[in-house]
């Protein structure tokens, strides 16, 4: 897998393809999908992205490729049990406010990502409906946020909050598939 590109090189890369969305908000809608249950080897979510970010037109072969490893990267971080999961949000150097953008831009693509597979909330486990229903408080956040070390710190918090959040929606939801073919297998 090549290295993935930057977040403003690849905000520069949606742009150049008239794609107006963060690349947090892809990655949230790519982790919302595998989170509520898409199958892991379904290469679907490339037509699933195409319908909601380009109108149904098809990528062209270099943003195919980015949301192609952002997939791979999101599902082998989930597979992973070191929980090594991490959101695609700006680098720490820039504003807790384009930081705090990025998350919430990551919070609604997760919703969006969640909302388009997963069917019936009422199935849901009390802590994934938690979850959703603080995502959805969090998709209103205000990102004021001052440049000040309790302000940081809040956002980590927030942050660490939704990634964790997205590790236990999939780990309930995203690993069903798998676990009835094991349990199939072994008998």
């Amino acid at each position: 897998m090549s290295e993935q590109p930057s977040y403003q090189q690849a905000q520069l890369l949606l742009e150049s393809n008239d794609i107006f969305v963060m690349p947090s908000e892809v990655q949230g809608i790519i982790t919302g999908l595998l989170a509520c249950g898409l199958d892991i080897e379904e290469k679907d979510y490339l037509g699933l992205l195409s319908d909601v970010l380009n109108d149904g037109i098809s990528f062209e072969k270099t943003l195919k490729q980015w949301l192609s490893e952002l997939y791979t990267q999101a599902v082998e971080s989930f597979s992973n049990e070191q929980l090594q999961f991490e959101l695609l949000l700006p680098d720490e150097e820039e504003s807790l406010i384009d930081q705090a953008n990025a998350l919430v831009a990551w919070v609604n693509g997760f919703l969006l990502g969640f909302g388009l597979k997963q069917k019936d909330y009422g199935k849901l486990s009390d802590d994934v409906k938690e979850v959703i229903q603080d995502f959805t408080e969090i998709s209103r956040l205000d990102t004021h946020f001052d440049e000040t070390e309790e302000d940081k710190q809040a956002l980590h918090e927030v942050l660490e909050y939704v990634r964790v959040s997205a590790m236990l929606c999939f780990a309930e939801l995203g690993k069903r598939e798998s676990t009835a073919t094991t349990s199939k297998t072994l008998h």
